[in-house]
């Protein structure tokens, strides 16, 4: 009897043990190392508007006072994760949420927090707007931006969703759909998700898929193709919503073509897209502004973007001012950036002061930008900070001044609720 009394006891010591193991083992953190030798560890999961840094340890003193926190408007999931790293290199993060059979993906960058605990190790925040919430667990996985490009890690972190449970589903409507704004009626004709070979990689990787979504446009019930999809937001009914993170856009036909990154999840009933739809031409008298002889001056890139500070305002006035569709105009004088040359190119850009914003009042710009010996000038990029806008311009190689004409331009928006398809295979065009 008492030999029997024995084995259970060791029996139950054993299962308890086992069970303990299991329980430790389960809650372990999770950690992932990239090629460069950089450490990442999933510190915590939190959901709610108060988000506080996780406790933890690390190496070293901390440098900036300990754990931080932060609060968001409405109910946010956060993931918190710790890396460290070699003392010169500064991490450049963000990840890719999708579910678990990689399906579909979304990124999300660093917000909230991006704490240097000290030169080797940091904490940082990412907050979650879209991630596969009908499901139990999904997976994250992050991409570091390096010397080298992209990197994106070959494991990933599993997430146990904290805010599963029943949420509705939209009624699709059927494909072609059309819509109006005004005298603008937008057709959506296609909308296809995992579209490969976004990034030029024809593999079948979550970050390689896009969506393509194709609209034929006619205004006064005549087909027109001076409209192009400028901007895409996508909704479901779990949630989720998400601005597009890079596109193209191309014409086949009549038709204006958007491929883009990133999709919601395809199992979804149906997405919800609010488009953005610009002119390219066709612009009244009252919408463009044209100003010739612009100076061009030597100054470096920083200069361009440091504009905004009192003493360079009061040493740059505007070369040419006025009103346009109820939005007053300033040109400044443009930057040839003494410190940039991208292969023999010497770029550069100009800026310009707008008040009220015109963002705020849905507008946007169209730009025609010749030199001083009648040649195009091509942009390669625009940025806002308020009511401040810079374009940056490609080659700017003995160029003394700039004619530009400028056309200030009011947005039309359409809504589409419908189903994505699944892509057929065809690539990103």
């Amino acid at each position: 009897m008492k030999t029997k009394i024995i084995l259970w006891s060791l029996a139950l010591i054993l299962i308890i043990g086992l069970i303990t193991a299991t329980l430790v083992w389960r809650q372990r953190p999770q950690v992932l190392t990239l090629k460069d030798g950089t450490k990442l560890t999933l510190l915590g999961v939190d959901y709610g508007k108060e988000h506080r840094e996780p406790k933890t340890r690390w190496k070293g003193p901390d440098m900036n006072g300990g754990p931080q926190s932060f609060t968001t408007p409405d109910d946010t999931l956060v993931l918190w994760i710790l890396t460290e790293h070699s003392p010169d290199q500064w991490p450049n993060l963000q990840v890719l949420v999708s579910d678990l059979a990689g399906t579909a993906g979304v990124a999300a960058y660093a917000q909230g927090i991006n704490r240097m605990i000290n030169d080797q190790t940091h904490i940082m925040s990412f907050q979650l707007n879209a991630f596969p919430r009908r499901d139990r667990k999904f997976a994250v996985q992050p991409m570091a931006w390096g010397m080298h490009g992209q990197e994106t890690a070959k494991g990933r972190f599993v997430i146990a969703n904290p805010v599963r449970g029943a949420f509705p589903r939209w009624a699709p409507e059927p494909l072609p759909d059309t819509q109006s704004d005004g005298d603008l009626a937008v057709t959506l004709t296609h909308l296809d998700s995992g579209v490969p070979g976004f990034n030029g990689n024809q593999s079948d990787g979550v970050v390689n898929k896009a969506v393509r979504a194709v609209f034929h446009t006619e205004q006064n019930g005549v087909t027109v193709t001076n409209w192009d999809p400028v901007q895409i937001t996508t909704s479901d009914a779990t949630g989720n919503h998400l601005g597009i993170n890079s596109w193209s856009n191309h014409r086949e036909a009549e038709d204006a073509v958007m491929t883009y990154q990133y999709g919601l999840w395809p199992n979804e009933p149906a997405w919800k897209l609010r488009v953005e739809m610009s002119r390219t031409s066709g612009f009244n008298a009252d919408e463009t502004w044209t100003v010739t002889n612009i100076p061009v001056q030597a100054g470096s890139q920083q200069d361009m973007w440091n504009y905004n500070q009192t003493g360079r305002r009061n040493a740059n006035p505007p070369v040419a001012e006025t009103t346009l569709n109820g939005i007053h105009l300033k040109i400044l004088p443009a930057l040839q950036w003494t410190d940039q040359n991208q292969g023999g190119q010497k770029p550069g850009g100009f800026r310009l002061l707008a008040d009220p914003d015109p963002a705020a009042e849905q507008m946007r710009f169209t730009l025609d930008i010749t030199d001083d010996r009648g040649r195009s000038v091509q942009t390669m990029g625009t940025s806002a900070g308020g009511n401040y806008y810079s374009f940056q311009l490609m080659d700017l190689r003995r160029t003394k001044t700039l004619n530009v004409t400028l056309a200030l331009h009011k947005s039309r928006f359409v809504e589409f609720t419908v189903k994505p398809q699944k892509a057929s295979g065809a690539g990103a065009r």
